[in-house]
Order: structure tokens, then sequence, then C-alpha cells
């Protein structure tokens, strides 16, 4: 699994760059057709992967940040 997580990583920074340097517009004009046309047949279940992963990611982080006890003592009055 090191080697996925590190795959990701590279993944991440790479396609950051590029968002980085260039604007979407700027893909289409600059990118060659077949690019275009992997990313638009790719891109669907890629995001869906990658927004799953976020979402779950996000519920754990969540459940982390809560309260453990339900109810919290602030330390006000009344």
């Amino acid at each position: 699994m090191a080697d996925a997580a590190q795959q990701i990583l590279e993944a991440m920074e790479a396609f950051d760059e590029v968002a980085d340097n260039l604007t979407a517009h700027e893909a289409i004009e600059q990118l060659d057709e077949a690019t275009l046309q992997l990313f638009w047949r790719d891109w669907p279940r890629i995001q869906s992967w990658a927004g799953s992963l976020w979402r779950q990611l996000n519920e754990e982080l969540a459940e982390m940040a809560s309260p453990a006890g339900g109810d919290v003592d602030t330390g006000g009055g009344d």
C-alpha cells in the first residue's frame, strides 16, 4: 500500500502543477486531442472515486473533532 500512497501523492502533485500553469480554457486549446479524449473518458470514474474517498475522510475527521460525551460544559454560569 505504500506504493499506492506514493502514486497518489505524485499524481496529485503533477495534476496540481498543471492546474497552476493552465486554466481549463488554456488546457482545451493547448492539450492534444488524444489527451483531452482520455481525460473526458476517465475523469468521471476518477472523480467519483476521489469524491468517495474525500467524503469518508471528511466524516472520519468530523467524528474525531466532535466531543465524545455529548453535552460539553463551557464553564458559563446558569
